[in-house]
């Protein structure tokens, strides 16, 4: 079978799928998608002009495995009004044999592998929608998730970046993380993480950062935090973190959304390069440069002396315990940032130009300490063990 019809950024607009095109059960729409008749629930048929267009966004690198079982998904949405962008990073597997089995979908080939970070800011060019949901190839979406998340964003007008609550199917359902705070030592607490559902998470809240596996954002966000969405140099891990970072500083706020919820694979298409320590290499790095861009001086006072305590406390244990790929990766996040000041003193800049609000006042909404044996039973690889106390 051949590949499918590869577009540039500069084609026409993607076609839309809307469920009012397909009432009659077991009919396919023009889209080629066969989509899920609300004949049987009336009160659920929604009238296109009150539902703004969603561009779903899914970023592909040898996902074949995967990408067809989340496009499959996609086909029995209930939201009316959706479009779905696909970029292909690269692919040397059969993921393009895989899309071309939906001609509906707007394909965009990238000549080589850009990342999570660079493949999101080439296919956002060809996205036509208000709202921008990023999506994971190795996710399985429920018929209704996209309704909880629009209805939120519609409600809320402070919040620009939303999140849905997430599954781990391969893992007894356990939960993805239901968003992460700021900790006063720079690092993250992934909030829910490896945790059974309960009602610590049957609520909505804002929290520091979204996990771009489900991921929607406002469009217009992107001219207020810098007029980009990712930096590029990131590549892959902790982008989103720092894109909600910026939007914090910009006045806007991201939630978790408890209401929205999905399945996710989780890792599938990063197992290949996580025994050589490149996510712990790529999350550490960025990690870093994030904080050192984004935070005052103030708050670098306050936060980087914890933060390169327990930085040099993880690296020198894992060199004491004889894991040199945990050691490697610290060490690679060290020197880069070292060596890049540069970049640093840019991107810093360019937070001077968008900040409308002061860290004490992000601080108050969205940082949170977990007790000190979350950081050790992280190190361990042990955090399923953490129990999350409720949100005050």
């Amino acid at each position: 079978m051949g590949g499918p019809q590869c577009l540039t950024i500069t084609t026409p607009p993607p076609i839309v799928f809307s469920a009012l095109e397909c009432h009659i059960p077991g009919t396919r729409a023009s889209s080629g998608f066969m989509l899920k008749s609300t004949l049987a629930n009336p009160e659920n048929i929604f009238v296109a002009t009150e539902w703004p267009l969603v561009s779903i966004l899914i970023v592909n690198y040898d996902g074949a495995k995967v990408l067809k079982d989340c496009l499959e998904s996609l086909r029995i949405l209930a939201y009316p009004n959706f479009e779905v962008v696909v970029v292909d990073n690269a692919s040397k597997d059969s993921s393009r044999e895989v899309l071309a089995q939906y001609p509906v979908v707007q394909v965009i080939c990238s000549e080589r592998n850009r990342g999570f970070a660079g493949g999101n800011n080439l296919g956002l060019s060809a996205c036509r929608g208000k709202l921008v949901l990023l999506l994971n190839s190795d996710t399985i979406v429920t018929s209704d998730f996209l309704q909880p998340l629009v209805e939120y964003l519609r409600d809320h007008p402070q919040v620009g970046i939303v999140q849905a609550k997430m599954f781990l199917g391969r893992h007894a359902d356990a939960l993805d993380v239901c968003g992460s705070f700021l900790t006063s030592f720079g690092f993250l607490y992934h909030y829910g993480y490896w945790k059974q559902d309960d009602e610590l998470y049957c609520r909505s809240y804002p929290v520091f950062t979204v996990k771009g596996a489900c991921l929607m954002f406002r469009r217009e966000l992107i001219l207020q935090v810098g007029g980009y969405l990712f930096n590029e140099d990131f590549f892959c891990y902790y982008e989103e973190t720092d894109f909600c970072h910026r939007a914090w500083l910009a006045g806007y706020e991201s939630h978790f959304v408890h209401s929205s919820k999905i399945n996710h694979l989780q890792g599938t298409t990063s197992e290949r390069t996580q025994k050589h320590g490149f996510i712990l290499r790529q999350y550490l790095k960025n990690q870093t440069f994030a904080l050192c861009s984004n935070l005052s001086g103030g708050s670098l006072l306050r936060i980087l002396p914890g933060y390169f305590l327990l930085f040099s406390a993880s690296m020198f244990a894992a060199l004491l315990t004889g894991r040199r790929m945990i050691f490697a990766a610290h060490w690679h996040a060290l020197s880069y940032n070292l060596k890049n000041p540069g970049k640093i003193r840019a991107q810093r800049r360019l937070i001077q130009n968008i900040r409308k609000v002061t860290d004490r006042a992000i601080f108050a909404k969205v940082m949170r300490n977990p007790r000190l044996n979350y950081f050790i039973k992280t190190f361990r690889g042990q955090l399923r063990q953490y129990r999350d106390e409720a949100i005050k």
